[in-house]
């Protein structure tokens, strides 16, 4: 891999791919699961990064964290090309879902043994903190004593407590109730309110959704979106009108729209933005008894995803 610098450096950078290819081989065939593949996390800020299975969002963290290496391309730690490991000491990590805890030792055990490890003071303040936004009670107990869900919470809390720079949360809501994906969005606000970098990956879209300042989506090892949420959400249409019902009983929209209807036959019509739902809602109200029904619903992270990636042509 070269050596140059990165061509930009961003306001708050900390890691940056650029250019980055990886390949494996599965049965004799080569599989590319990155193909010029480029990236930037900036502090403070929450990135979901978003792809169907096998889109190459593992093989991302998996970079960062050193457990394997590019074929092509460079990775940059705060500007400079990245050495050796060094710079683990600031990365927290929760990969497919699990931590890398010792399951004999306590959450306190573990948190100081991985503060040790990564050459950081242990602070029982900062512990008692994470573990009270966790709710995390019993601190002292051995894991292997623990739930799933409570498991994944010291998992959680271990990763954090050395105060990273860059957290990479990989499918981090699996396991969890939903009192603890709570638990678990009010840790992410908290390291990126004190000026972490986090990644997530997960096909958790709603939870992306709620968290991410910015999104990247891959497919096939390719980007093929990367920016601000709302710039995300807001191409091509902001609302979609849902019917119960068939839409043929009812009088014809104005030009240029034009309903369509999905599998089970009911009315659908994607919408831009305010104006143009008024003017079809002004249209059809004195008609909706005969639709049954009528629903407004601004449009979704995972209903833009899922469009994008049939666009792309991969299935979801």
């Amino acid at each position: 891999m070269g050596c140059a610098a990165p061509n930009t450096l961003e306001a708050g950078e900390v890691f940056r791919l650029e250019n980055i290819g990886k390949q494996y081989r599965r049965g004799g065939v080569r599989i590319d699961a990155l193909r010029d593949f480029s990236l930037a996390l900036r502090g403070g800020e929450v990135l979901g990064l978003l792809g169907p299975n096998g889109a190459g969002k593992t093989t991302v963290i998996k970079l960062l964290a050193s457990l394997l290496q590019a074929d092509s391309g460079q990775l940059y730690w705060r500007g400079a090309p990245l050495r050796g490991k060094r710079h683990l000491g600031e990365v927290g990590l929760i990969l497919e879902g699990r931590g890398a805890l010792n399951e004999r030792l306590s959450t306190w055990e573990n948190a100081r043994y991985f503060c040790a490890l990564r050459e950081r003071p242990f602070d029982p303040g900062h512990f008692d903190e994470l573990a009270a936004l966790l709710d995390i009670s019993d601190r002292h107990a051995p894991v292997r004593q623990l739930s799933t869900g409570n498991k994944l919470k010291s998992a959680l809390l271990v990763s954090v407590i050395h105060r990273p720079s860059v957290l990479c949360f990989d499918e981090p809501t699996i396991g969890l109730d939903l009192f603890g994906v709570a638990s678990l969005e009010r840790l992410i606000r908290y390291v990126a309110a004190r000026g972490a970098a986090v990644l997530i990956s997960s096909h958790d879209l709603r939870f992306v959704e709620q968290l991410a300042d910015r999104v990247a989506c891959v497919c096939r090892g390719r980007k093929v979106f990367d920016g601000p949420r709302q710039e995300f959400l807001a191409v091509e249409h902001a609302y979609q009108l849902q019917l119960d019902s068939d839409p043929a009983g009812l009088p014809a929209l104005p030009a240029p729209f034009a309903w369509r209807t999905d599998e089970a036959g009911a009315g659908r019509l994607d919408l831009r933005d305010h104006a143009e739902l008024c003017t079809v809602l002004a249209a059809i109200i004195g008609s909706l008894p005969a639709a049954r029904g009528l629903q407004v619903a601004p449009v979704t992270l995972q209903a833009k995803y899922q469009a994008l990636v049939q666009q792309v042509g991969v299935a979801a």
